[in-house]
């Protein structure tokens, strides 16, 4: 008998400790944004991520209410009015006008929530520098924005980010509606007199470029799409550079840090699109801790890229002149190179810069 209840005390010990562990794993946090393409503004007339799987579960709004017209694919914009704990999305109903086509889509999409959990339950590692121990040290975010894409024709993408990283989770294909009361949401446009009339203010400041797509219905729909191709592709550094940290913004909207300085220099092997933005902190001859910021033009990285043959490696050389001083707008030269070939991605650099920084993070 005293054996058994010393089985049954055990047993009920391993179960409140195992239920205890799973809460602690998770304690991450979400919030909701958008964003679009820029020059390609939306509006979310109706916006749920839904937390079950019917209608009447818990749930957390997409920003309504707000013309978003993002400046990077990627930015979290709008601001949602709730937050979800310890639990992922598995549905996102939303609905929404695109005020360069001048109509609405609708969507119920069924998430990839094992996917999105795996990318918050255990939080983001990110170092930071310790200030009064004079060390580094690990922060664990476990707070997350779930960001969805709006783009022209109906496309959307789903976005989990994290100061470290912005990862897409899924793309979704939404069909037009003509049957949204956008009476509801602002009276002036209860009717197609009142929306049109809107649209007409939403878009007389874009670009002529954008402007010309509209008038001649040649809005680039296929070009998003190109956003999306992802390459073999590996940074590449010097050890005597020592860099620190990498940051790479990608033209589809994600982005990644890696922290050479904490992982022995170990470069991650994925796949990753066309990037769009490189910063990177390394150490000049004096050993002076130095960022700089590289910035290309999407589209002649793009064309670039396209050089490449399919499924080959890729080697993303980051090439650090060490001399470089402070202000410098030149001191690092980037450049593709494969089995077979090796392009320099000068002409596509709009712009570079070189500044001293104090701490490591």
């Amino acid at each position: 008998m005293k054996k058994t209840i010393q089985f049954v005390l055990l047993f009920l010990f391993l179960n409140l400790t195992s239920c205890q562990n799973a809460m602690k794993q998770k304690k991450y946090s979400w919030t909701a944004s958008i964003c679009t393409p820029k020059n390609y503004p939306a509006e979310i007339f109706s916006g749920h991520l839904i937390v079950g799987n019917n209608p009447e579960s818990d749930y957390v709004y997409m920003p309504f209410d707000d013309v978003i017209n993002s400046y990077h694919l990627g930015d979290n914009d709008g601001s949602s009015s709730g937050e979800a704990t310890g639990v992922s999305p598995k549905t996102l109903d939303i609905t929404w006008m695109s005020f360069t086509e001048n109509k609405s889509y609708s969507g119920i999409f069924k998430l990839d929530s094992e996917k999105i959990e795996s990318l918050m339950i255990n939080g983001s590692d990110r170092p930071y520098w310790d200030l009064e121990t004079k060390t580094v040290g690990i922060f664990k975010d476990q707070h997350f924005v779930i960001n969805a894409g709006l783009f022209p024709g109906g496309m959307v993408v789903l976005y989990v980010f994290s100061p470290s990283n912005m990862t897409i989770v899924g793309r979704y294909q939404a069909h037009e509606d003509e049957k949204v009361d956008w009476g509801i949401a602002h009276e002036i446009m209860k009717d197609r007199k009142g929306i049109d009339k809107v649209v007409g203010v939403m878009t007389k400041d874009l670009p002529q470029e954008i402007k010309d797509q509209i008038k001649n219905g040649t809005i680039p729909f296929g070009y998003w799409e190109k956003l999306f191709k992802k390459y073999h592709l590996n940074p590449v550094v010097k050890a005597e550079d020592k860099v620190e940290t990498i940051k790479l913004n990608y033209i589809n909207g994600e982005f990644e840090s890696i922290f050479l300085s904490l992982n022995k220099n170990v470069m991650p092997i994925q796949q990753r699109a066309v990037p769009r933005k490189l910063n990177v902190v390394w150490h000049d001859i004096n050993d002076r801790r130095m960022e700089s910021d590289v910035y290309f033009d999407e589209k002649k990285a793009m064309a670039i890229f396209e050089k490449t043959k399919p499924n080959e490696v890729i080697q993303f050389i980051i090439e650090i002149d060490r001399n470089t001083k402070p202000r410098e707008t030149k001191g690092i030269t980037i450049k593709l190179k494969t089995a077979t070939s090796e392009i320099d991605m000068t002409e596509a650099i709009i712009s570079q810069e070189t500044f001293t920084k104090t701490l490591p993070y």
